[in-house]
């Protein structure tokens, strides 16, 4: 048995309600030929596909693809990316520290500016619950 036919065991859903749910979630037109060959291993969904699979779950790709043993991740992408974005912002070094010249402290400021629109857009990708690939 395939992970993507056990997860979707272990989730309660039906073949039938698995693809309507999944292809009214992810824009996707999957039919039920496609999904059966998918959880028979027959057929193996586009990348894109993939993460939106795993995405669904709650699991990695890699657990997805029998990489990964563990079924269960740490938390949701969007908030651990968040969470890094802000880290890297609050790490950077202050632009008007002494000894920097012009062009450190603009390429500085450039990158909190590049940091904090990425930070927005990863908060609205958390309270959206959207795949960041959409974007």
């Amino acid at each position: 048995m395939t992970r993507f036919r056990a997860l979707r065991l272990k989730s309660g859903l039906s073949q039938t309600e698995f693809r309507r749910q999944y292809n009214e979630r992810y824009n996707r037109s999957y039919t039920a030929a496609a999904i059966s060959q998918i959880e028979h291993g027959k057929r193996m969904p586009e990348l894109g596909a993939l993460r939106d699979f795993a995405d669904f779950y709650g699991v990695s790709v890699d657990y997805l693809l029998g990489q990964q043993d563990d079924d269960k991740l740490e938390e949701p992408a969007g908030r651990q990316i968040s969470a890094r974005l802000k880290n890297l912002v609050e790490q950077l070094p202050k632009e008007n520290q002494a000894g920097m010249d012009d062009e450190v402290k603009e390429n500085i400021g450039i990158l909190r500016n590049l940091l904090h629109q990425s930070l927005i857009l990863a908060r609205r990708v958390e309270k959206d619950e959207k795949s960041w690939f959409r974007y």
